[in-house]
């Protein structure tokens, strides 16, 4: 059988009975309705390299986007790039949008003419531009994204919680909610509102308590309910520093299989090629992809060396550096419309590349020849 999510704030979305394991190490039912659409365990990339979905990794759309770093991966052996655990995406006009606008504000401009959206436009680059000397540094550009990208988080939160008041039919709906008030509105968009069968009723009550550990720590003032900025916390627990423990145990819940509080290299690899060890104690001659994951996994994870991930290692490597995508996006937003090469976005450079930070009426994504920068 499977749990049938109902529509929430998100998407729509179906589960495997037996919850993958992925699934619990950082969203739990957390935010069930966006990771369940990646299907169970991880999904396969370009000759059956996988793609680590143990790693959060959150663009602000479903828009395809390819990230420009060059980190040495040779294409041409049909594995694709990684950078950080996260397989690269193709570059799209409305990614870009949408980092730079919010994905509201994206979609307005897309309703006004060019004339319109060139006025907000010249508009917006005031406000990027904070010392205000009418040019735009890169480190301006990745305050702006990463506060948009906030903005774009504590809205989600917000209208999850309104969905959960809703789902219990709270008359109040912005007062505190309890931890009942969530395990009620996901059984009813989980399963629904009546008893399902033993094996998937224990499976949610496993999966609860596992919210319900996350939720003690979101808990800041300790009043056993979570307020909207609470909530927003445990919703995005990656993104809150006072979260990190949580994260890291969830992480260590879900692949530290001999429970000694690390991560080894077969426990890292166990999820993404589940036949390493058998095939390691066989001799037998891995993957190319395979190999270059274990190369990864020594030189970018195990940072001092000792052969296993500690907590802060962990930490690392599920909650990347730029996990907002603000500096990448940043670089590439400059590779596009710094003509000059000098570092810096000049208001002519803004204006005249202003495709590559709004749209408009006459946009038509997938056939965005104008501004496109989709490689080949």
């Amino acid at each position: 059988g499977k749990f049938q999510c109902a529509k929430s704030t998100r998407m729509s979305c179906s589960l495997p009975l037996r919850l993958p394991v992925l699934l619990a190490l950082l969203l739990a039912l957390t935010t069930l309705a966006a990771a369940a659409g990646e299907g169970s365990g991880n999904s396969e990339g370009r000759d059956g390299r996988r793609r680590d979905s143990r790693v959060h990794d959150a663009p602000p759309s479903d828009a395809e986007h390819h990230d420009d770093d060059d980190d040495g991966d040779d294409a041409e052996d049909g594995e694709g790039d990684r950078d950080g655990g996260r397989r690269k995406r193709r570059h799209d006009a409305r990614y870009d949008h949408e980092s730079f606008l919010g994905r509201d504000e994206s979609r307005r401009l897309d309703e006004m003419s060019p004339e319109e959206s060139q006025k907000k436009l010249a508009e917006l680059f005031a406000k990027v531009d904070k010392n205000n000397d009418t040019k735009l540094s890169l480190d301006e550009m990745e305050a702006w994204l990463a506060e948009i990208a906030h903005q774009e988080r504590e809205k989600q939160a917000e209208s999850r919680f309104h969905s959960i008041k809703a789902a219990i039919s709270a008359k109040d709906m912005n007062s505190s909610l309890s931890l009942e008030d969530w395990k009620k509105a996901m059984h009813h968009e989980v399963i629904g509102d009546e008893p399902a069968d033993k094996e998937t009723e224990a499976t949610f009550a496993q999966t609860m308590a596992k919210d319900a550990a996350r939720w003690v720590k979101a808990d800041a003032n300790a009043d056993k309910k979570l307020d909207k900025a609470e909530f927003a916390d445990f919703m995005f627990a990656e993104h809150s520093p006072r979260m990190k423990d949580v994260v890291v145990q969830e992480a260590l819940n879900a692949s530290d299989v001999n429970r000694d509080g690390r991560i080894d290299l077969a426990e890292y690899m166990r999820e993404l090629f589940p036949d390493y060890e058998k095939e390691k104690r066989e001799g037998k001659k891995l993957p190319k992809w395979v190999v270059k994951e274990e190369e990864f996994f020594k030189m970018n994870l195990d940072l001092n060396k000792d052969g296993s991930l500690d907590a802060d290692e962990v930490y690392k490597w599920i909650v990347p550096e730029d996990i907002d995508h603000s500096k990448r996006e940043s670089k590439h937003l400059f590779e596009a419309a710094d003509e000059d090469r000098d570092k810096f976005l000049s208001k002519d450079e803004v204006m005249k590349n202003w495709e590559t930070f709004v749209g408009h009426r006459a946009t038509h994504y997938g056939e965005f020849a104008p501004s496109s920068h989709d490689e080949l």
